[in-house]
Formats: structure tokens, sequence, C-alpha cells
């Protein structure tokens, strides 16, 4: 019975299986509670977890995870259809140039609005946060990582 019990207990977090970077989950944890629209960049080499704390992000709050790597249509889909307000994506540095600008735009207004030839997107999602990762800032443009309220976080 000692055995269950010691091994048995389950105080887990969504950051436990994330190796140091107190100080990263502290700020996360501290974004993800507070009313302000923070939106946090994760910058790093892989296997630096970068994506593990998406997961954790995840695990705390509902939201949508999204591969940059999607095509920009698949990604505008699921934000239209979820209207999350917990919006997480891996890999931002494969994502179009084109597309990113309009991410800050959707970060300053909480509107996305896009017109394509055989699409238009035109909705709003007020109070989100967007938790992103990439492997280098400088495949940015400078506004993109400086302006408003992008938390760079290097490993």
């Amino acid at each position: 019975m000692k055995f269950i019990h010691l091994f048995g207990s389950s105080n887990k977090t969504a950051f436990d299986n994330i190796i140091g970077y107190d100080d990263l989950k502290e700020i996360v944890n501290s974004t993800l509670s507070s009313d302000e629209n923070y939106n946090l960049l994760f910058v790093g080499p892989p296997a630096s977890s970068k994506t593990l704390f998406l997961q954790g992000i995840l695990e705390m709050k509902s939201g949508v995870y999204l591969d940059g790597s999607n095509t920009t249509n698949r990604i505008l889909d699921v934000l239209q259809e979820r209207r999350s307000k917990i919006i997480c994506i891996d890999e931002l540095d494969k994502m179009a140039r084109q597309f990113q600008e309009k991410l800050l735009n959707f970060m300053e207004s909480g509107h996305i609005k896009v017109d394509q030839i055989r699409r238009q997107y035109d909705f709003q999602i007020k109070g989100s946060k967007v938790f992103a990762t990439t492997l280098y800032s400088n495949t940015f443009k400078s506004w993109l990582v400086n302006s408003l309220a992008i938390r760079v976080m290097h490993w």
C-alpha cells in the first residue's frame, strides 16, 4: 500500500515533462492567467522544448494547435471555425510572409480579413493569445518580432 501511495499520487502539471526553464514556465503561466492580450514567441534550436511548451499550454487551456507549414487556407479555416482564444502555432517561420503580416494585424486588432481569389475571410476573435515557435527570430521582419506584446525567449 505504501508503494502505491508513493507512486500513485499524481500532482502533475502541464509542464512536468519539461526539465528546467522555470522562468519561462512562470512567464507562460502569468500570460495565461492575465486578462491582458500577450503573445509569446519561443525562439530556440531543435529539441529545446518549444513544442512541449505549446502542448503544455493546450493541456492547461482549450485552444488550437496549428502547424506553420500547413496551408494558409487550412489555418484560416480552423481559426474561423473554432474561434479559440488560445492559438498555438508551431514553426511560425515556415508560414508564408504574407500570412505573417496578417497574423500581426490579427494580434493588434483581433480581426482577420483576408481576400483570396476563391475565398474571403472576415471574422474576429477578441481577447486571443498567440503562442508560437520558431528556430530563428531573424527570419521575420523586425516589426513582427519587436512590435506589440511579443516576448522573444531564446534558449
